[in-house]
């Protein structure tokens, strides 16, 4: 199986009137994919809805549950993030392959720097992302298009379920 991961994107940062720069601090997000996407939910997508692995960064406003699916076998990272879509389209590790819509939300899918697709769905005040590796060795996902496929359909039969903010 791949490996999961958990995508991280820095905070948006400016000048203060002194030269200083200044680091915004990430929103406060309070949903956890953990424990706010319902076992239906889960299951309607065709994830293992076994108990998930948390990875929490509080510091960060990064909340994340990795999923195992079986048929097909792979993983997937969904986080709730503190990061705006525009963080993501300008952070130099992340190249954007398409926008779209999910659910009536603005979208980016996206390559990421170390073979993984991601999903990053726009919901106040930051992103819902959905994360799959790929690599030439994968059993499932051997190349960029097919790994940001899956993430597709996968945020795609979640869309129902997504909170009016994060």
């Amino acid at each position: 199986m791949s490996a999961l991961v958990l995508v991280g994107f820095a905070t948006s940062c400016e000048q203060s009137s002194d030269g200083e720069a200044t680091v915004d601090p990430a929103p406060a997000i309070g949903y956890h994919p953990c424990d706010d996407l319902p076992n239906e939910a889960i299951k309607e997508a065709r994830i293992d809805a076994r108990p998930p692995s948390r990875s929490d960064h509080e510091s960060t406003s990064n909340f994340a549950c990795m999923f195992t699916s079986h048929d097909p076998y792979y993983g997937i990272t969904i986080a709730a993030r503190g990061d705006t879509i525009e963080d993501i389209r300008r952070d130099d590790r992340f190249e954007v392959v398409n926008e779209t819509e999910i659910g009536g939300r603005r979208a980016v899918v996206g390559l990421f720097l170390g073979g993984s697709c991601s999903v990053a769905v726009d919901i106040a005040p930051g992103v819902l992302d959905f994360d799959i590796l790929y690599s030439e060795g994968s059993p499932e996902f051997t190349t960029a298009n097919a790994a940001c496929d899956q993430a597709t359909k996968v945020a795609t039969a979640l869309a129902p379920y997504f909170p009016d903010h994060l």
